[in-house]
């Protein structure tokens, strides 16, 4: 019984670090209006509030079609294969000015939920 009861634990255990994830996995990046944005090259797209990923963030890069992200705590940290932790380079001046043109609410709807600059994105 001690033996099956191991057996189960571990089989438990193993289960729970091999859970699946979503990061890599195909996803729309919207515009505002909410229609399907077609990625340009040389350009880095996240559209934070995505549900087709679990982490609510969907990211194109390098012209290619979006994919399923989440932050990362900087340099040399944690991705899983293929992605890396990356900084995006995000126009600070131009979420300030939204910050000035939009209503607390529609800024905190629209860009509320980046609290880094930093992502698993897919090894160039």
């Amino acid at each position: 019984m001690v033996a099956l009861r191991r057996v189960v634990l571990l089989t438990v255990l193993l289960a729970a670090a091999c859970a699946r994830t979503d990061l890599g996995a195909a996803c729309h990046v919207e515009n505002g209006a909410g229609g399907e944005l077609i990625p340009l090259p040389g350009r880095q797209y996240l559209y934070l509030g995505s549900s087709e990923c679990d982490s609510f963030a969907c990211l194109a890069t390098q012209g290619a079609a979006g994919y399923c992200s989440q932050p990362c705590s900087g340099e040399g940290a944690t991705c899983p294969s293929g992605l890396a932790c990356t900084q995006l380079a995000l126009n600070q001046q131009y979420l300030d000015i939204m910050r000035t043109r939009l209503s607390p609410d529609r800024y905190q709807q629209l860009f509320g939920q980046l609290g880094s600059t930093w992502y698993c994105v897919r090894s160039q």
